[in-house]
C-alpha cells in the first residue's frame, strides 16, 4: 500500500509543489514577496523573519536582501575579488590616467530594502559590479580631476578621505550605508610622473641633509664663541678681583705700619740724621 502511495504521481506533484511554496529567511537577510501577474505586480511585501515563508510559486518570488556588512574587492589582481581587472581608472586635472585598487565595506539600510528593489530590479550581488562600481568611479573622477597626477600622488591622503566622504554621502541616498572605503595599494602613476616626484624627494633630501650640516657647524662656532666668551668674561672678573684687593691693601697702610716696616729692616747703625722736634740733625759718619 505504501509502495503504490509513493509511486502515486499525484502525491509526488503535491509533494514537490509543498517544498516549492516555501523558503527560508535566515537570520540578517529581509525577504520580499514579489507579485509576478496581475494588477499587484511588484514588490507586495518585506518579511523581516527567520523561518519559513509560504508563497505561491506560479505567481510570486522570493528575493533574499543580506542586510550584514558585504565586502567587494575591485582590483586589477585577477586571483582576487574577480577574474576580470577592475580596478579604478580615473583623469586627473593635467589629463593623465591613474589607477588603483578599491574594497569596499557597506550594508543595506534594513529600512529601505523594498525601495531598492523597485528601482534596480536585481540582487545585491549584481549591483556589487554595476550600481556601487559605477558610483565609485563617479565619486574618484570627480575628486581627482581637482589635482594634478603629482599633486595626488603628495596627497593621497586627502584624497580618499574625500572621496570616502562623497561615497558615504551618495550611496546613503540610495539605501546602502558604507563602513570603510579602502583603497588597497599605492597609486599607480605613469613612470615620468614617478621618475619626476622621486627626482624632487631626493633633491629636498639632499638639500635637507645640507641645511642639518650648516646648522649643526653654525652651532659647534657659536659654541666656540660662548666658550672664548667665557674664558674672558672669567680673565677679566680674576684681574678686577686682584687689583681690588691691592687697593684695599694700600688703603690699608697706615703711617706706623710704614715705620714699624723700617724698624724691621734697620741694620742697628745710626742713621746721619734723626729727626727731633721736626728738626734734622746730622751726626756724622762715614
Amino acid at each position: 500500500m505504501k509502495k503504490k502511495a509513493i509511486r502515486n504521481p499525484l502525491l509526488w506533484g503535491i509533494l514537490m509543489f509543498v517544498f516549492a511554496s516555501c523558503t527560508r529567511i535566515d537570520a540578517g537577510h529581509v525577504g520580499l514577496v514579489v507579485k509576478l501577474y496581475g494588477s499587484e505586480k511588484g514588490v507586495q511585501d518585506v518579511t523581516e523573519v527567520t523561518g519559513v515563508v509560504w508563497y505561491n510559486p506560479f505567481t510570486t518570488t522570493v528575493y533574499e536582501f543580506p542586510t550584514y556588512v558585504q565586502n567587494v574587492v575591485y582590483t586589477a589582481d585577477k586571483n582576487e575579488g574577480s577574474s576580470e581587472n577592475e580596478e579604478f581608472r580615473v583623469t586627473t586635472k593635467d589629463g593623465l590616467t591613474v589607477t588603483f585598487d578599491v574594497s569596499l565595506h557597506y550594508r543595506v539600510d534594513p529600512n529601505k530594502v523594498t525601495q531598492i528593489f523597485i528601482k534596480y530590479r536585481k540582487p545585491l550581488a549584481d549591483l556589487d559590479k554595476s550600481l556601487m562600481r559605477n558610483y565609485l568611479r563617479n565619486a574618484y573622477n570627480n575628486i581627482s580631476g581637482k589635482y594634478t597626477a603629482e599633486q595626488l600622488y603628495e596627497n593621497k591622503n586627502k584624497f580618499v578621505e574625500e572621496t570616502e566622504n562623497l561615497i558615504r554621502k551618495v550611496l546613503f541616498k540610495e539605501g546602502f550605508i558604507v563602513e570603510q572605503v579602502v583603497l588597497l595599494n599605492d597609486l599607480r602613476l605613469p613612470k615620468a610622473v614617478v621618475d619626476n616626484i622621486n627626482a624632487k624627494i631626493n633633491a629636498r633630501q639632499i638639500a635637507l641633509k645640507k641645511e642639518q650640516e650648516v646648522a649643526q657647524e653654525k652651532a659647534e662656532a657659536q659654541k666656540e664663541i660662548e666658550k672664548a666668551k667665557g674664558f674672558a668674561e672669567a680673565t677679566r672678573i680674576k684681574a678686577e678681583a686682584e687689583a681690588n684687593a691691592n687697593k684695599l691693601m694700600t688703603e690699608s697702610l697706615s703711617p706706623n705700619l710704614i715705620e714699624y716696616e723700617k724698624v724691621k729692616k734697620w741694620d742697628g747703625k745710626n742713621p746721619q740724621y734723626v729727626g727731633a722736634g721736626g728738626a734734622s740733625v746730622f751726626l756724622g759718619g762715614k
